[in-house]
């Protein structure tokens, strides 16, 4: 299991000291077995009223104990001792068997207090802390290794077995002293028997808090000795359930969040403090913007230019946002070393950029999340991505140094329609960072095929792809030699021709991220048209955009909106020649069909000579918000929709 580091962050933002790591090399041992009357008296009762799995037929565990008890010092340091407590009712759970609890060793440590598991016949394996492991995913990058994790191995795994631990995270007051915030989840969608999390205060100190998706849950706050201390507690929660385009979690499930900080101009003027003295440049950074921008007259050439180095010379380490500080590296460390995070590499984009002219300004935000942060309490649990933006020409360009497939002027799917933080000298402004048009995104394909007598058919195919669609396309292709493209295309091909043959293929060069990715194919199937007696039948499905649609909303009601944040349109325009001796018996109904988030239309015309029959689909995907009371309709929609799989073209032969 790998605990959320959002979840146990229980800090005050980024370091600016760095201390000593640890590393610890564990001696293996097997775990000591006790007996269940060492249990504590708060394990002991959880165990007792723990719900049996043929409660929860849909959940692998339940989480009998989900505990936070969270002291920040007068000092500004922040001790958090943390309990989790699950009842494994299969095998799909034993994957919380494997604990990782990631810290910051530069202003963190983890102590881990007790782990045991509780078998079924009530034997107590202890975890000796010579099983604990300190290791990091990123020691091979000497500027990320203070980002480390604290691991270990449950003991005696069965169904029905109780897992257990606690442990404490000390977190320094070097981030943002003085200031402090938190974050704490108590529904799940897994069943949660107790959900509490306790904060003790010095009594001046101020904070806000803000609970969401439960009205009730209130805070008890009591006072004693020079401290405060709020308590907010949940019993028994059902887990919740998973749908198809349901809103995102942090809209269904509850949770809390505090901070200390007054506004958000506070996180703004304290990342620029963090950031601005690394945006610096040196002769190698010099040389390299002069050779990038040689023979480049306009800026937005030379922006280019700087965002394709940036994003394809720079070797991007896919850290989580946060974990190893939110203090950029020096803009010159990264240019040497030729790899960073997301904020290592906004920064030296933002560096080159300026020492071309350009001026560039970096901007936090929570990729893959639509939501209002603007709305939230301000506090760096809200950010979890780092890009730049600029404003060249009159235009405004978001740039994403992280994306190798994104061309300069895109932005990858993950930001659109997300609310960026643009921090400008200290500064920040929210602004959302445009969604596709439908225009930009999804994809063209035009088929000609050519029908043979007996069934037979060959296609030639070409599909035009843009957007997201195109850069994933891209990346697919910068993952793999080019020994391998034509397994590639063969796999896409049966996208539009299944059971046919690749022949031919063309497509750009894996490396070419700009403009539409054209891809074309020519392939053949022995079995395209079914014959039956005197007639042929075709499926209309070829190469259409909803050829493999069916219906995801197959439940009878729904609990939650509907909810599409992803914006695109599809078109296909297929041809059919029909062999010599045949006739149209039967052309299939055109349709029009709309949807708030979802519209779809198809017409088929014979040709005037009657030798070719056209055939058109027009998807369009839209952004939008049902409520669950309008579920029918929607649900009516995909119906109707994947009906149009069985969709033929029927044609005779004609006797001589």
């Amino acid at each position: 299991m790998v605990v959320s580091f959002q979840r146990i962050l229980v800090s005050i933002l980024l370091c600016t000291l760095s201390l000593p790591s640890s590393r610890a090399t564990p001696l293996r041992q097997t775990a000591t077995t006790t007996k269940a009357g060492a249990l504590d008296d708060e394990l002991k009762g959880a165990i007792r009223n723990a719900p049996k799995a043929d409660q929860h037929p849909d959940s692998d565990y339940v989480r009998l104990l989900d505990l936070g008890k969270v002291t920040v010092q007068p000092d500004g340091t922040v001790v958090g001792e943390f309990r989790e407590t699950y009842k494994l009712f299969n095998e799909r759970a034993r994957r919380l068997a494997e604990v990782s609890l990631p810290y910051n060793s530069s202003y963190q440590s983890v102590k881990v207090l007790k782990a045991r598991t509780i078998k079924k016949n009530g034997d107590v394996l202890e975890v000796k802390p010579s099983d604990f492991r300190v290791s990091s995913p990123f020691n091979d990058y000497l500027m990320y290794d203070d980002a480390v994790a604290v691991g270990f191995s449950m003991p005696g795994i069965e169904d029905d077995c109780v897992i257990d631990y606690t442990f404490q995270m000390t977190t320094l007051p070097v981030l943002m002293p003085g200031q402090f915030w938190t974050y704490w989840g108590f529904s799940d969608t897994s069943p949660v028997v107790i959900s509490k999390y306790t904060l003790t205060l010095p009594a001046n100190k101020a904070m806000q808090f803000k609970v969401y998706n439960d009205g009730s849950l209130q805070a008890q706050l009591t006072q004693q000795g020079g401290k405060k201390t709020y308590t907010w507690e949940r019993k028994t929660i059902s887990p919740i359930q998973r749908e198809p385009a349901m809103p995102g979690m942090d809209e269904v499930r509850i949770w809390m969040e505090g901070s200390s900080l007054t506004s958000w101009q506070d996180v703004s003027g304290w990342f620029w403090r963090l950031a601005e003295s690394q945006v610096n440049s040196n002769r190698e950074i010099d040389s390299t913007v002069k050779q990038l921008t040689a023979n480049r007259t306009t800026p937005e050439a030379k922006a280019r230019a700087i965002y394709d180095w940036v994003a394809n010379k720079t070797r991007y380490v896919g850290l989580e946002f946060g974990l190893s500080a939110f203090k950029p590296h020096l803009a010159s460390d990264v240019h040497k070393n030729l790899y960073g995070d997301c904020k290592d590499k906004a920064i030296l984009l933002i560096c080159m950029l300026g020492k071309a002219g350009i001026k560039a300004h970096p901007v936090l935000l929570k990729a893959g999340d639509q939501r209002t942060v603007s709305k939230g309490l301000p506090t760096l649990n809200a950010f979890n991505h780092c890009i730049a933006w600029s404003e060249i020409g009159g235009k405004e360009y978001w740039l994403d140094a992280t994306a190798e497939t994104c061309a300069f002027g895109d932005i990858p799917d993950g930001d659109r329609g997300c609310e960026g933080f643009i921090v400008r000298e200290g500064k920040g402004e929210f602004k959302v960072i445009p969604p596709y048009r439908p225009d930009e995104n999804g994809m063209r394909l035009k088929s000609a095929i050519t029908l043979n007598a007996d069934g037979s058919a060959t296609a030639e195919i070409d599909c035009e792809m843009l957007g997201g669609i195109a850069q994933q396309i891209r990346a697919t292709l910068r993952s793999v030699p080019p020994i391998k493209y034509r397994d590639l295309v063969t796999a896409l091909s049966q996208k539009f021709l299944a059971g046919g043959k690749l022949e031919d293929y063309s497509l750009p060069d894996g490396l070419n991220k700009e403009g539409v990715f054209k891809l074309h194919i020519r392939a053949s199937i022995s079995d395209f048209a079914e014959k039956t007696g005197s007639l042929m039948l075709i499926p209309l499905t070829l190469g259409s955009s909803q050829g493999a649609q069916q219906q995801p909303f197959t439940k009878e009601s729904r609990l939650y909106p509907i909810v599409q944040t992803y914006i695109a349109r599809h078109s296909v325009e297929i041809s059919v020649s029909l062999p010599k001796g045949f006739s149209v018996v039967d052309l299939p109904n055109d349709m029009n069909l709309n949807s708030p988030i979802q519209s779809y239309q198809r017409t088929t015309r014979k040709s005037d000579d009657g030798k070719t029959v056209l055939f058109t689909e027009l998807e369009e995907e839209k952004s939008g918000r049902i409520p669950a009371s309008d579920y029918k309709q929607v649900q009516s929609f995909f119906t109707t929709l994947s009906k149009q799989n069985k969709a033929r073209l029927i044609l005779k032969e004609e006797k001589p």
